[in-house]
Order: structure tokens, then sequence, then C-alpha cells
């Protein structure tokens, strides 16, 4: 199968997503939402996401110097928990 491209609407059974060339919103991992997130896959949802992003300060660091701990994405009543690992360009896991 090949790598995903693009994310498309939920339920989408466009021949992209069932060749698996796109993946729909409701079937994405968090590494394909990493990935959008990253600009390695495009969004054909035709929705906005909601990213919240915390932080962790360490004393003594400003803003600007934080590594973000955690990253939820929200998107059409389906979330996604993002961590650190997941945003690194590693191949996603096979998918069955």
């Amino acid at each position: 199968m090949p790598t995903p491209i693009a994310v498309d609407p939920p339920g989408c059974a466009c021949t992209e997503c069932v060749t698996g060339q796109h993946v729909p919103l409701d079937q994405a991992t968090p590494h394909d939402m990493a990935a959008l997130l990253g600009g390695r896959l495009r969004n054909n949802t035709g929705a906005a996401l909601r990213v919240t992003v915390v932080y962790a300060l360490s004393p003594g660091t400003t803003l600007p110097a934080a590594i973000p701990d955690t990253v939820r994405v929200d998107c059409q009543d389906l979330s996604w928990d993002l961590q650190p690992s997941h945003a690194h360009p590693a191949p996603p896991p096979e998918r069955p």
C-alpha cells in the first residue's frame, strides 16, 4: 500500500482512499495527523483543525525556548493526542 499524500473527509471511499494514496479523516492515525500538521500530507477534509499545544517550561525558561509536551488535534468530533515522537518524519506503521 502506498504512503498517503492527503487526508480526506470522514467516511470517504474515493479511489485514492481505497488504494491508500489518501486516508479518510476518521481512519487517520496520530502519525497521519502529525504529517498533516507538518505539511507532509494535504488537508483535503474541507474542515478546520483545532490544535492545542501544551508546553513544559523549566524554571528560568521562556516560551520561545519551550518544547511542546503534547499536542491535541480536534476536528469534526474526532481527536488525536500527538506525542513528540509523532513529529518525527519516520514512516508510519503499516495499515492492515
